[in-house]
This record gives C-alpha cells, structure tokens and sequence, in this order.
C-alpha cells in the first residue's frame, strides 16, 4: 500500500517529460510551418503567379549584350507611327516615333530608329543620334509599343537653312526597310553640318 504514494511521482515526473516533449515538438512544428511562408509569398509574382493581361502586355527592358532567346522584331512585326507634336511655342518640339509590335509573337526592339525628312524635291535630311538615352532591349509583347523621342528645331519658312519636309522616313532598328510617314510639323532648321544640333532623334525607350 506503501508502494503508490511512492509510484505516483515517478508517474508525475514521466507525465511531466511526455508534456515537455510534446510542447517540443509542437513548438518547431510551428516554426517549421510559418518559416517558409515569406518565401512562398515572394515567389508568387516571379515565378508561380499568373501575370495578368495588363502585366503580359508591358514591354520590359534588358541591358544591351545580355543574352535573351526572344527574337528581334522584323520590319513586318511592326507598326510605325509618329505620335503627335508637344505644345510649345517655336523653338524645340517633340514627338514620339512608335513602333508597336503586331505580330503574334514577342519580340526585341534594339537601339534607335532611322529617321529622315524628305522633301517635296527628293532631296532628304538625316537626322542624328543622341546618346542622352542609352540604348536598351526592350521586350515586347504582341501589342505592346516602343517609342524614341524626335527633339527638332523649328523656323519660318525662308529663313537660311530652312527645310520643309513633306514626309519623314523611319527605319526600325535592325531592319533595312524604311516607313514613310506623313510630315505636318512644318519646316525645321538644316543643321547637317553642326556640331551638336538641336535635331535629333532618342533610343527606344519602352512605352
């Protein structure tokens, strides 16, 4: 009868241990559950998470040389259009030549367009480079657009160097076919022979 009350401890104390454990085991079960929930969340977007349209339709940009498997867009990818002209009074004007992907496949465009107003004679200005914008690959989609800034100093009619287009000729990057497009900027100032004129055409930029 003696052997009981001396009994129940060892009782209590394997209790105690079973408890002990358990807790334990409950405690890393739960630290092992929560752990990899940020790296879930973080690789939801980049890799197990369905892009949405408007996400699959945005152009993105790689640096010029990395190595990509999507082609480069052909002429026949594209459509060439000159958006219109800002809104400021003489001097400098902008606008954006862009090129928009309409095929059913991605594709790269590289570098910069070729650009050159034509006058109503045939007889043509070429517009140069500037390396304000670096050149970057940008990755379009179908529908998705590009588009390089045309930076060109206006004057009057008559005046020295005045050039009047009638139309503006645009090559897309790596491509050897030019896209007439209709000019109604009016007459710009011929700078072929200066040093930094203030005609000239940017690198694609996405967008």
């Amino acid at each position: 009868m003696r052997a009981g009350p001396r009994g129940r401890p060892g009782l209590v104390a394997i209790s105690l241990a079973v408890l002990l454990a358990a807790a334990s085991c409950g405690g890393s079960a739960v630290a092992t559950g929560t752990s990899p929930l940020p790296r879930s969340a973080s690789a939801v977007p980049s890799s197990t998470g369905r892009p949405s349209s408007a996400t699959s339709s945005s152009p993105t940009v790689a640096a010029v040389g990395g190595a990509s498997s999507v082609p480069r867009c052909e002429a026949g990818d594209l459509t060439v259009t000159l958006g219109a002209a800002d809104g400021a009074d003489g001097g400098q004007h902008q606008r954006p030549v862009v090129v928009t992907n309409r095929s059913p496949r991605r594709c790269t465009v590289t570098g910069y367009p070729g650009v050159q107003f034509v006058a109503r004679d045939g007889s043509t200005y070429d517009v140069v480079r500037s390396p304000l914008v670096r050149p970057g690959q940008i990755d379009l989609p179908p529908g998705a657009h590009a588009s390089a800034n045309l930076t060109y100093l206006v004057t009057e009619p008559g005046d020295s160097g005045a050039f009047l287009p009638v139309r503006v000729l645009v090559t897309p990057p790596d491509t050897f076919t030019s896209v007439p497009l209709r000019w109604d900027g009016g007459p710009v100032l011929d700078q072929s022979g200066a040093t930094h004129p203030a005609t000239y055409i940017m690198a694609f930029t996405a967008g």
